[in-house]
């Protein structure tokens, strides 16, 4: 597997600490030619998706089979510095955003896009697209992801809410929003037991499938009428003031009828 692939990258460190390696190793297999991670103007290594792979097969390599240096090099060739048309090396690209997010929880969670897609029932592709910057993720999809590298939907978004004043202003809180419209909105910082979101659902849109995890979720409607499917029991219409309480446990999908919806979405522990 040659170096390459997308610009978007991970330090040394970041690597090192995913594949249970120590960062003079990597300096090493880079003098021996097993890789060659591409440079920042200002000399930093940026490792891509491929290079951390190939890494992976390494190690294997060595641990495992103990092969060799020059038996590695065979086995998988040489590899050259991936450079841009111009010749100068290739920056990482630009640090926070969803896609780069995915791809750097699966990298420290040590899974493979295989095996991500064997947990999650989601298609190879479709993990890939979406570490690449494509939309198309519902709330469903992103929850299965977040529960195959054990992490949070806020750690999905980058939407963590510094720790402060047990007040939470209106317009202080984090957002999450997916491509249809639905929209998840902080209300509680720091460490907590109990996670409560002001969510506005479009009409028609939705969870767009089923997902579960460990905990107890609670709604109440303020406006519209959610619709709450709990697998293999019952769909809820819910009103506004009615609440609607079930354990996470049970697959459940959910989606706004024909008006918008805002209600507060409360999930124990914060899971979401």
């Amino acid at each position: 597997m040659a170096a390459g692939g997308s610009s978007v990258g991970f330090s040394i460190g970041e690597v090192a600490q995913a594949i249970g390696l120590a960062p003079q190793t990597l300096r090493l297999w880079e003098r021996e030619r097993l890789i060659k991670p591409r440079r920042t103007d200002r000399g930093y290594r940026i490792y891509t998706e491929s290079d951390v792979e190939r890494l992976r097969e390494i190690r294997q390599m060595r641990k495992v089979e103990g092969l060799n240096f020059a038996a590695i090099r065979k086995q998988l060739g040489s590899v050259q510095e991936a450079q841009s048309p111009n010749g100068s090396t290739v920056a990482a690209g630009p640090s926070g955003s969803p896609g780069e997010r995915l791809r750097r929880l699966r990298v420290k969670a040590h899974k493979t896009l295989k095996e991500v897609s064997e947990v999650t029932g989601l298609s190879i592709s479709f993990i890939s697209a979406l570490e690449r910057g494509g939309s198309g993720a519902s709330v469903a999809s992103l929850r299965l992801l977040a529960g195959a590298y054990g992490v949070n939907m806020r750690e999905v978004f980058g939407a963590d809410l510094e720790q402060g004043s047990p007040l939470v202003r209106s317009a202080d809180r984090p957002v999450m929003q997916w491509d249809n419209g639905v929209r998840f909105e902080e209300m509680a910082s720091g460490e907590k037991v109990m996670d409560p979101s002001y969510i506005r659902v479009p009409p028609g849109a939705g969870s767009e499938g089923f997902y579960s995890h460990n905990g107890e979720e609670f709604i109440y409607v303020i406006s519209g009428v959610l619709c709450v499917e709990l697998k293999d029991q019952d769909t809820f219409l819910v009103s506004p003031g009615d609440t609607l309480y079930f354990p996470s446990t049970t697959p459940h999908r959910w989606w706004a009828d024909e008006e918008p919806v805002e209600a507060i979405y409360v999930n124990t522990p914060p899971t979401f």
